[in-house]
């Protein structure tokens, strides 16, 4: 048996760059893994896990948590019926933890995009001037 901590490090631990990869060109992916960080989670009682596979101890992990889902969609700019979807897929691709956390290669990904964005943007603004 295992506690919620462990299972969730040994998740953490176990990320592959792989697993990015639907991000590369899906910006509403993009936003809701951004908007993923603000969420606001609710732990349920803690108790220990008894599965055995790794499936069984992922959704195990979600269901001892809650987060308000309208929430998560207006923060990630979709709309109300999308924002079930996006954070199963998230989900599905292991790209957000139930900590309100999000995968290290995402967070690394999605730091990379940004600064090319903002240097693209500052060499733009340098030759217009």
């Amino acid at each position: 048996m295992a506690s919620f901590g462990e299972i969730l490090a040994s998740f953490q631990a176990g990320e592959v760059p792989e697993d990015i990869f639907p991000l590369l060109n899906d910006v509403p992916l993009c936003n809701a893994l951004v908007a993923w960080k603000s969420v606001s989670i609710t732990y349920k009682p803690m108790i220990e896990c008894d599965f055995e596979s790794e499936q069984e101890k992922w959704m195990w992990l979600w269901s001892r948590v809650e987060f308000d889902i309208s929430k998560f969609g207006i923060v990630a700019g979709c709309k109300a019926q999308e924002a079930s979807g996006l954070v199963q897929r998230l989900i599905g691709l292991r790209l957000i933890y139930p900590d309100a956390t999000i995968n290290a290669y995402a967070r690394q990904l999605l730091s990379q995009k940004i600064m090319a964005g903002l240097i693209s943007g500052k060499k733009k603004k340098m030759g217009s001037g």
